[in-house]
């Protein structure tokens, strides 16, 4: 039943749609600090395993947060896509720890100058940014610390000597001594942009450069090199004249590049001579943090990036445990499940929505289909889709969706490293309002964000998506009852007139053997699944359209499954095409022809449909079996897909709603089914890709479609009964006079006609 409270939101949607939504965030990252003496935090090592060996590597991070953080293991393990390869995350909470108001500030003083000067290359922000960290916060800010750790995994401790880098301007330079260096050759005094410093302290440090304001990580002492050698006879470094001859250069390297690391293969990769060594003479730096390595700057590079995946991991924990509170008993959803679920393709990430929402919206049209089949037997195809496109559009969804906050969640932008909020910042305001999403659980608003109704129609088709993977389609239909989609898995007998005698009009043996040995309980609901809609007999009244608009949903449903299932790892847009190949008019219809179920549509009044018929099939015949061209926009091929179509409603009616006997019935009349090597792209796909690929004009308008292929132009006028069709049969006629007039090329297709104008009719 509906829920009463979703009532009035479905009688909303017709009202207009705000689409300004909320954008939440984890309460367990939020905090208002105080002026306690001492701070519980919960320590978490985040281990960065890099898959290559070569060039600085990264060191270990601790996160600490004034809440236990809530995952699904212990371990919480995924990957960025860096510079030099995968770099694998791993992260395990360790340990409480107590950290005294001072070592609080330092640590936040520490990561909000990193961070800021890795973020911004420059120390402008640097002063404001800063400003506000000894001040108590009047509201929830973000309150987390990122540390650089040290000590082994099993035990590892806060770095405090590179957390104290931080304190190096503030310091007194004369009191820099070399008491710690034991070889005087690297415990020399250097002249400095800060003054005479010891050169110990320069071999790990991030300087600049104030001439240009470039930023270095400096890695050594160069003891061979200096403004006496050879390489710098002009005693000049890039037209500056050094004034301290005989002083060590210092080995650095260019400032790590702050990116998104969550970009897969899109990720742009940095240019090389930033990551070349520089040979830097000491006296024209300034030291801004000692002792830090490279290796712990490189580590916090990639500090947002995590931060940002950590965060989504929160974000659909907490949608996930709202979810499971309603919906389901005891069943488990991997969260990982669910980020995928609200993350949308604009964020260019890895992973997306699309695969679980075109496998949850077949779901959501099966069930929406058999729940208005059993409660409306009365009604005519026409009724039964308008009823259905009611309850299934995008602003039907969407509204149900805005009513349990589910807007809140959806990742919907690619994230921008430059406007992530640094922990501790005052350089950027924000405002955390606190949301309640249930008496025992809250989360925070960030700000508000516009999000397209599609979109949120698409989210709540990949969380049913979600369901049906993790756990079972019971718990799905739990989740569509809790949104206010009225659906169950209750058996109501089909009551209609029954025809005299079935096994007098229809051969139930053939029947048998070609849906794998099903044999009918009621042979009424095979008549009825072959008869025309112009038979008109008072013993039998109905025709196949109510089982045809049942049995469409069921299989769309089935081969959704099935390609799901069969090809987990493929991309969104190839399962996508999968699917667009597998379940459509023409691929049912030469089904049917090459079953012989043209010959056992018995039922019919119409002069017209058996010639026609006979004139498809032997069409058919003479071409390739994979061909259909020159079919497309005859009428009779929705018929000949429709009775594919009814066949399977009539079995699964009779088998009492048994998808896996409608799977097991029509499979073989469907195979071979179309696997990724036997893909074939529809017409007007494949000549877009092509036009792309080769930088042809491709356009539409006056009624034709019109290719200019490197001066070559081709026209399809578009006469077909509908646009779909038309323009599907204009595409196909322009990429056959294509590939007959072009050979292909290394890299481009070149031309081997020279014409003006090649009119296809």
């Amino acid at each position: 039943m509906v829920v009463e409270d979703n009532v009035e939101a479905l009688k909303q949607c017709d009202q207009a749609y705000e689409e300004e939504q909320m954008h939440y965030v984890p309460s367990e990252l939020v905090g208002c600090p105080g002026n306690d003496s001492e701070i519980l935090y919960h320590c978490y090592l985040i281990a960065l395993q890099p898959d290559f060996s070569r060039g600085t590597m990264p060191h270990d991070i601790l996160l600490a947060t004034r809440a236990r953080l809530e995952f699904d293991d212990e371990t919480l393990t995924f990957e960025l896509d860096v510079d030099r390869g995968n770099l694998k995350i791993r992260m395990k909470y360790v340990r409480h720890i107590k950290l005294t108001s001072e070592e609080v500030l330092l640590c936040q003083k520490f990561q909000v100058t990193l961070l800021r000067l890795l973020l911004d290359h420059n120390q402008n922000k640097l002063q404001e940014a800063l400003s506000g960290l000894n001040q108590n916060s009047q509201r929830d800010v973000f309150d987390y610390l990122l540390i650089p750790s040290t000590g082994p995994h099993e035990n590892p401790s806060i770095d405090w000597t590179c957390v104290s880098s931080v304190l190096f301007p503030q310091e007194n330079i004369s009191d820099k001594h070399m008491d710690c260096c034991s070889n005087r050759v690297q415990g020399r005094y250097v002249h400095t942009v800060n003054g005479l410093i010891c050169s110990c302290t320069l071999q790990n440090s991030l300087v600049v450069t104030p001439h240009d304001g470039i930023m270095y990580c400096t890695t050594g002492i160069l003891d061979d090199l200096n403004s006496n050698s050879l390489l710098k006879r002009k005693k000049k470094w890039h037209g500056i004249t050094l004034r301290f001859v005989g002083e060590p250069f210092l080995s650095g390297q260019h400032l790590f590049t702050v990116q998104n690391y969550l970009l897969g293969c899109r990720n742009q990769k940095t240019k090389g001579s930033r990551n070349a060594p520089v040979d830097l003479p000491p006296e024209l730096c300034e030291v801004i943090m000692s002792p830090i390595s490279s290796a712990s700057i490189l580590s916090f590079s990639y500090a947002p990036s995590i931060m940002h995946r950590i965060e989504s991991f929160l974000i659909a924990g907490n949608l996930k445990r709202m979810l499971v509170d309603h919906c389901t008993q005891n069943d488990i959803i991997p969260t990982i499940k669910v980020v995928e679920a609200i993350t949308t393709k604009n964020c260019q990430e890895n992973l997306n929505l699309t695969p679980l929402a075109t496998l949850g919206d077949s779901f959501l049209k099966c069930a929406v289909s058999q729940q208005l089949f059993k409660r409306h037997q009365n009604h005519n195809i026409g009724l039964l889709t308008e009823d259905r496109k009611k309850i299934i559009s995008n602003k039907a969804l969407c509204k149900l969706g805005c009513h349990k906050k589910i807007p809140g969640f959806i990742r919907i932008d690619r994230f921008d490293p430059k406007t992530w909020i640094i922990p501790g910042d005052n350089s950027r305001t924000y405002t955390l309002e606190k949301e309640q999403l249930s008496p025992s659980r809250t989360i925070y608003d960030r700000k508000k964000r516009m999000i397209e109704m599609k979109t949120v129609a698409d989210v709540i088709e990949a969380l049913i998506g979600v369901f049906l993977c993790s756990t079972s389609e019971i718990a799905a239909l739990a989740f569509m009852e809790w949104l206010g989609i009225e659906v169950d898995s209750i058996y109501v007998p089909y009551i209609r007139p029954l025809p005299a005698n079935p096994g007098e009009v229809v051969d139930l043996r053939f029947f048998e053997t070609l849906l794998n040995q099903y044999s009918f309980h009621d042979a009424s609901l095979l008549v009825e699944a072959l008869t025309h809609g112009s038979y008109k007999r008072p013993e039998n009244p109905r025709c196949y359209k109510r089982l045809e608009f049942l049995g469409d949903a069921v299989l769309d449903y089935l081969i959704t499954m099935h390609l799901h299932n069969e090809h987990p790892n493929l991309s969104s847009r190839l399962l996508t095409d999968l699917r667009s190949a597998s379940v459509n008019n023409d691929c049912y219809a030469r089904a049917a022809i090459k079953a012989g179920l043209h010959q056992h549509i018995l039922l019919h009044d119409s002069q017209h449909l058996k010639p026609r018929i006979l004139a498809i099939v032997k069409n058919f015949k003479q071409s390739s079996q994979d061909s259909t061209s020159g079919w497309e926009s005859e009428p009779v091929i929705k018929i000949l897909a429709d009775i594919i179509e009814s066949l399977a409603g009539a079995i699964y009616v009779d088998s009492g709603y048994d998808k896996e006997v409608v799977f097991q019935s029509i499979k073989p009349l469907l195979e071979p089914l179309v696997t990724p090597e036997t893909l074939k792209l529809q017409p007007g796909r494949e000549l877009k890709e092509l036009c792309e690929k080769e930088n042809f004009v491709k356009k539409e308008e006056d009624g034709k479609l019109e290719v200019n292929a490197n001066g070559a132009i081709y026209v399809c006028g578009l006469t077909a009964a509908n646009k779909k069709t038309a323009e599907k049969i204009a595409s196909m006629r322009i990429l056959e006079m294509l590939k007959k007039n072009y050979d292909a090329g290394e890299s481009h297709i070149q031309p081997r006609l020279s014409c003006d104008i090649r009119q296809v009719r």
